[in-house]
């Protein structure tokens, strides 16, 4: 009984091992969740994730946001793996400019996609990621 337990477990957490919130994605990951981010993400978000030069507000448009940098030069890892995931799928909602890619996307693309985005941050910045972001500065 114990042996069928344990098994449950390793399944479940196996299911769930790309991109936990805190923890770097393996090799493979990261090498399919750039090939991912490179046809998805790259217009916007730049290589390695530098994101968009802001546009000053006197020649912006109401409402445009530039693409924020997903490396440690913003707050993306403040956030945790499900909340990337989610806004890759979902778009969000301040802005058209970031699209609901589901449908296009399944939910281990963006699983991928979130592992590559991590693989640009350091070990620091990745043990601190998601809630603990404020307790480790």
């Amino acid at each position: 009984m114990l042996k069928r337990v344990v098994f449950v477990v390793l399944l479940t957490l196996s299911q769930h091992s790309i991109a936990e919130t805190g923890q770097p994605g393996l090799s493979s990951e990261i090498t399919n969740g750039k090939r991912l981010y490179e046809q998805y993400c790259l217009t916007c978000h730049g290589v390695n994730g530098v994101g968009e030069r802001p546009i000053p507000k006197y020649i912006r448009a109401p409402g445009f946001l530039t693409a924020m940098p997903l490396n440690e030069a913003s707050h993306a890892w403040y956030h945790s793996d499900e909340q990337l995931i989610e806004a890759v799928l979902n778009g969000l909602q301040r802005t058209q400019r970031m699209p609901a890619w589901k449908g296009i996307l399944s939910e281990q693309d963006a699983r991928l996609i979130v592992a590559y985005i991590k693989s640009l941050w350091s070990p620091r910045i990745i043990a601190c990621q998601g809630p603990k972001h404020m307790s480790c500065m």
